[in-house]
């Protein structure tokens, strides 16, 4: 008997058909189960191995035994069975054992199945949650106005993956610099810290889209996947959704049923509605200026206009318009109250939304004033988009707020993780430890500022002002500030240039640099001012300031900043009664316990008013020795100050002070 019939005699090409079939059930099923359960990547690996090995394994025992009715019996060598039998078996063809043909496509299955589960765990060798690049989109349309729709389909693909938690997405800030970056994509990886790069290019004509896009292994170069959409401007509204659900694929990472809603949110109806969309989405900043937060609102007016029920643009409108109000101090209940109605309109129209939970949340901490529920909605929205650097940005705001200044910090350093390259979150890392006088701290996160942004001036200036602050001391301060003030834009040079004056002491050129600052609409500037002159004896110069001071405060009766100042500049004019009463009203109006960031200064100007004036001094020195050194109140700082420098002839001030300057 050949060895072919023999081994079919012994069942082992059933028993290998067999195993083949139940083997890639199991695979598929630990491939596609297990992450939806949140097991481990190793428990699927498990299966994997336990199959390989399991194979011949279940060969011996199918040439060793056979089953039957008795149970399991030791197989014969086929002369003792041929010798046994009363006829022998008539040998067969291999090519026409069925069993033989069975078992060998099964395996074929089952070593496909293997191999792209394996891939998928450990190719790429990726992270637990890999971080991946999305490089602006290089603009191939004939027409460069289109450069926009570029750049918001680049900020909506990058949105749609970080939904996936599975993925730490960089933000849009930190891939701006490598724009037709003449630098390799290893380099581009290695500068930003991640091992997954996508590149891609767009080039719209008319109503005609081609979306070129590749993702590639950064620390290789090699291509994981590459895909070209050809479509009309019509179909593409979904575009995003189906690059989101390649990627995530291509390497191998899972979606979670609430992530996948996520990524296959609504897209609107309108493709002009869309268009608008993407263009203010490029623009759409944070830091933009006021004629810039013009153009945003006017885009997401026309692109609410053209679809009434597309959520996303409600959301980013309300959040632009939460900015405006709270970069420019604006008091306008009208645009506060617009944005309130489209945050409603977005989480009636798409629930959960986190962009629409991000605007909820700005608005509770900068309009409403209640950060505690404002944290309520940014946690949801860290949930479900753990990627974005600007909600960990608000969050840390809200948090510090809060006075949770260590968790801030870990959200600050979130951001600037998740967003390498950009100065703002790792600043105000940096910022926070000397507000909170943790001056060790900001010192060695002052110098890693210098290593990583070696071409800014302001980390080196920070030093004079940590130095400062420890010590007193100010020699080359204003030395280095003018070799570097043609580098620092406005309106950042103004404010490190009152900074620096205040800390030297020159109070003549802090009054020249303060009529520049209330001169471009900086109201906070005024009591400086009026405190600066007042400080340089020239009390003709400060009181119109200190009465318009009084007049803004009259105007803006509930905001508890303005209101402090104007019992201060109350209390400079001689109406201490008014100035009293004035100030016991600003602390009502900003409890600490929702504000441990603006809420101390407020207190510590009543503290100043109940002190100057001799009517509650008591109790002003006990609020002034309670709030020095609170956040923002160092106490060089305080006494370097034009207004505490009216009184540093109060002795129980000056020791108080003293009593709190750091011991180094």
């Amino acid at each position: 008997m050949s060895f072919v019939s023999e081994l079919r005699r012994r069942q082992v090409f059933r028993t290998a058909a067999w195993y083949g079939g139940l083997a890639w059930l199991a695979v598929e099923i630990a491939n596609t189960v297990f992450p939806q359960f949140g097991l481990p990547d190793w428990s699927v690996r498990a299966v994997i191995v336990a199959v390989v090995l399991g194979l011949p394994i279940a060969i011996i025992l199918a040439w060793s035994f056979d089953l039957t009715a008795a149970g399991a019996r030791r197989e014969e060598s086929a002369a003792t069975a041929t010798a046994n039998d009363t006829l022998p078996v008539p040998a067969t063809p291999f090519w026409r054992i069925p069993s033989l043909w069975i078992s060998l496509a099964l395996g074929a299955g089952l070593a496909l199945s293997v191999q792209q589960a394996w891939r998928h765990l450990v190719r790429p060798d990726l992270d637990e949650r890999p971080a991946l690049a999305v490089l602006p989109f290089a603009n191939l349309s004939p027409d460069p106005a289109n450069a926009y729709f570029a750049d918001g389909l680049h900020e909506e693909v990058l949105a749609t993956l970080a939904r996936a938690g599975g993925l730490r997405v960089i933000s849009r800030t930190s891939v701006q610099e490598f724009r037709d970056s003449k630098r390799n994509l290893k380099e581009i990886a290695d500068a930003l810290g991640v091992s997954l790069i996508l590149e891609g290019s767009v080039r719209r004509s008319g109503d005609d889209l081609r979306l070129t896009l590749q993702l590639i292994d950064g620390r290789t170069d090699e291509h994981l996947w590459t895909e070209t959409y050809d479509r009309k401007f019509r179909e593409s509204l979904d575009l995003q959704q189906s690059i989101a659900g390649q990627v995530v694929a291509a390497i191998g990472a899972t979606l979670s049923p609430a992530e996948q809603r996520l990524i296959d949110r609504a897209t609107p109806t309108v493709p002009e509605a869309y268009d608008a969309y993407l263009h203010a989405l490029a623009l759409a900043s944070q830091y933009a200026t006021e004629a810039e937060f013009g153009v945003v609102l006017a885009l997401l007016d026309r692109s609410i206009g053209l679809d009434p029920a597309f959520a996303p643009a409600y959301a980013l409108r309300a959040k632009t318009r939460i900015w405006f109000h709270a970069v420019f101090g604006l008091d306008d209940t009208t645009l506060t109250d617009a944005a309130s109605r489209d945050i409603e309109r977005a989480l009636k129209l798409e629930p959960g939304l986190p962009e629409a939970l991000v605007a909820r949340g700005l608005f509770h901490t900068y309009v409403a004033q209640d950060p505690e529920r404002a944290l309520v909605d940014l946690s949801r929205a860290l949930e479900l988009a753990p990627s974005d650097a600007d909600t960990h940005n608000v969050a840390g705001l809200t948090l510090r707020r809060l006075g949770r200044f260590d968790e801030a910090i870990a959200h600050f350093t979130e951001a600037a993780r998740l967003a390498p390259g950009d100065e703002r979150y790792d600043f105000r890392v940096a910022q926070t430890l000397t507000w909170l006088g943790r001056l060790e701290e900001a010192e060695r996160e002052r110098q890693r500022l210098v290593e990583r942004y070696p071409a800014d001036p302001l980390p080196r200036l920070y030093a004079f002002a940590n130095r400062f602050l420890a010590t007193g001391q100010t020699d080359g301060f204003r030395e280095e500030f003018e070799r570097v003030e043609a580098m620092i834009e406005e309106p950042l040079r103004t404010e490190v240039a009152i900074n620096m004056l205040t800390m030297v002491g020159d109070f003549p050129g802090l009054a020249v640099k303060l009529e520049s600052a209330t001169m471009q609409g900086r109201d906070r500037a005024r009591l400086d001012l009026a405190a600066t002159y007042l400080a340089l004896g020239n009390e003709a110069r400060a009181r119109p300031i200190l009465e318009a001071t009084v007049v803004e405060a009259i105007r803006l009766p509930d905001d508890a900043f303005t209101v402090a100042e104007g019992a201060v500049a109350l209390e400079l004019l001689g109406r201490t009664d008014e100035a009293i009463r004035s100030a016991d009203r600003a602390v009502q109006l900003a409890p600490e316990r929702l504000d441990a960031v603006n809420a101390p200064q407020v207190a510590m100007l009543r503290a100043w008013v109940l002190i100057h004036s001799g009517a509650r001094a008591d109790e002003g020195y006990r609020e002034f020795e309670r709030l020095i050194g609170s956040i923002n109140l160092q106490p060089r700082w305080v006494a370097a100050t034009p207004l505490w420098r009216l009184l540093r002839d109060d002795q129980r001030v000056q020791q108080i002070l003293e009593s709190k300057f750091p011991r180094t």
